[in-house]
């Protein structure tokens, strides 16, 4: 893929109701990744290295300790949001599934924007909040059909905890 067309995937996923020097600004901050398939791109508890961008390719999240594939996600998307929000570690682990191409923000740069006080940096994690709440959403879909099937006292104790448990 050639700067111009990473850029405009860039653009697209993770730069959307940015100015064009804004859009600069990030894509400037960004370093390019590549990997092959079968490579685990990052590891559940991890720490991160920053948010990536797939840029072309397919990846594959796991939980550790499983051969269970949660989601196979192809580009364009972001990856590792939580991580760079929260700035804790990795909550689930990616392997390429295909050979993949990345942009990396690193957790250092997106700092440095934030002490900077950059709008770009303030308006990516507006986009990240808007992913994180789509992700949330599709996960609520699934966790109704899932406890629809399943009439135990597990799966209601299971969904009375999620929508009580809110300690932040």
């Amino acid at each position: 893929m050639t700067p111009s067309e990473a850029s405009k995937v860039i653009r697209g996923v993770l730069c959307r109701g940015l100015s064009y020097e804004q859009t600069e600004q990030i894509l400037k901050s960004m370093v390019p990744v590549k990997a092959e398939s079968g490579l685990v791109v990052f590891k559940e508890g991890e720490r991160p290295q920053g948010l990536m961008v797939l840029l072309d390719g397919t990846v594959e999240i796991f939980k550790d300790g499983t051969d269970e594939v949660l989601a196979t996600i192809a580009a364009p998307t972001v990856l590792g949001e939580i991580s760079l929000l929260t700035e804790g570690p990795h909550t689930a682990s990616v392997r390429a599934q295909t050979a993949c191409e990345f942009s990396l923000l690193t957790t250092t740069q997106f700092h440095r924007l934030l002490r900077e006080e950059s709008l770009a940096a303030y308006k990516v994690i507006a986009t990240l909040a808007e992913v994180l709440a789509r992700r949330l959403h599709r996960m609520d879909e699934k966790f109704v059909e899932v406890t629809r099937r399943s009439a135990s006292a597990h799966a209601e104790e299971l969904k009375q905890r999620l929508f009580t448990d809110w300690s932040i």
